[in-house]
């Protein structure tokens, strides 16, 4: 049974998981916050890790773009919220 996926990115990491015949984005860790896209399904794992790796990309060049938690990015077409981190 596949529970999910962690894969090292840049400096951070993607974490996408199996749900039914596909995959889903859970979040992009990246300088030590994540960020959770709207939530898709991806017919496969390569295509959900292409996306979040794209995701991770833009959020390395618009980290700043993102404010009070909450951003709706146009050019990848999805909102992504910052999830608080849990002492």
């Amino acid at each position: 049974m596949n529970i999910g996926i962690i894969e090292s990115y840049c400096n951070g990491f993607l974490e996408i998981v199996p749900e039914s015949d596909y995959w889903q984005i859970v979040a992009i860790h990246i300088n030590g916050h994540a960020y959770c896209p709207t939530p898709r399904l991806y017919r496969s794992e390569k295509v959900a890790l292409a996306k979040a790796a794209q995701i991770y990309d833009w959020l390395a060049d618009s980290e700043g773009e993102i404010s009070n938690g909450v951003y709706y990015c146009s050019e990848l077409k999805l909102i992504l919220w910052q999830q608080t981190k849990v002492s």
